[in-house]
């Protein structure tokens, strides 16, 4: 299984002919006034930053004492299977994207968006790592630290080198018994479902891209199953939105950017360790 996945990997590098289609703008206009839609922009990131930190309060922060203290797992072999790793590292990844695209909504340059996204993902996974070093339960783990600012580091470098763009992490996410408020993610690892996608029509030969429709991918997932003791990988498609409903309205736009990290139901294979594969129409998690 693990053979298959490098390899598919490797194909997916190797077929890097199709140049011209990654050299599409983010369809977002900049403009060097000091406009409204900057400042709701600016008050969108920090209202989402100020909600994010409370929400992290309020699940895992709430009981926490004076000592800081630390904790750490065996990177990919902790308690919940590496999930929480993969986890730290996507969580970061969509944050810096969606600031990065919220700031690119509000007009501002892309440069300019690039590096405050940067600042306010970095930021925000600092400060939930400290906090988590406050609390009797979790404490400060270095290794969460680091996948969350490999997560941000890949985000960043997706806006340096076009052909990254080929290759994006989404989630999905369906909890066993209902999604309830507030969601407690960490309660339901064996829910969550982490993608890396691969965009094929755009690394295929000219000569060959006509026949693959630009906007199914293929994509490789993974989670945990019967209360984290055993990994999943999955293999499938996964529709980006991007390419199936392309739009010019801007706001349309950001929903569909947003919308575009997270997986849609889609046929799939799952692959359980001691167990056999199961098949899916539509793979929810």
């Amino acid at each position: 299984m693990k053979k298959f996945i490098v390899v598919l990997i490797v194909v997916c590098t190797s077929l890097s002919h199709a140049q011209d289609s990654l050299t599409v703008t983010d369809g977002f206009r900049s403009n060097p006034e000091m406009t409204g839609r900057k400042i709701a922009a600016t008050s969108a990131i920090g209202g989402l930053l100020a909600l994010s930190l409370y929400w992290s309060y309020d699940s895992w922060w709430r009981h926490a004492t004076p000592q800081f203290h630390f904790k750490t797992e065996n990177w990919l072999n902790g308690s919940a299977r590496g999930i929480d790793k993969v986890g730290h590292f996507y969580t970061s990844y969509f944050y810096f994207h969606l600031f990065r695209n919220i700031m690119l909504w509000g007009e501002y340059e892309s440069s300019t968006a690039d590096w405050w996204a940067l600042g306010g993902a970095t930021f925000f996974a600092v400060a939930v790592e400290l906090g988590d070093g406050f609390t009797p339960q979790y404490g400060f783990d270095y290794q969460d630290l680091t996948f969350n600012l490999s997560g941000i580091a890949y985000g960043f470098l997706q806006t340096r080198i076009p052909f990254l763009k080929n290759f994006n992490f989404k989630w999905s996410y369906v909890p066993s018994d209902g999604y309830r408020f507030p969601i407690r993610l960490v309660e339901h690892y064996d829910d969550h479902t982490y993608w890396l996608t691969c965009d094929i029509n755009n690394l295929l030969p000219s000569s060959i891209e006509p026949y693959w429709p630009d906007f199914l991918q293929i994509a490789v997932g993974m989670g945990v199953d019967d209360r984290w003791t055993k990994r999943e990988f999955v293999i499938g498609f996964d529709l980006n939105l991007e390419s199936l409903f392309r739009t010019v309205n801007e706001d349309l736009l950001l929903l569909e950017k947003t919308v575009n990290k997270f997986h849609i139901p889609a046929p799939a294979i799952k692959f359980t360790e001691r167990k056999e594969p199961r098949y899916y129409l539509f793979h929810k998690y």
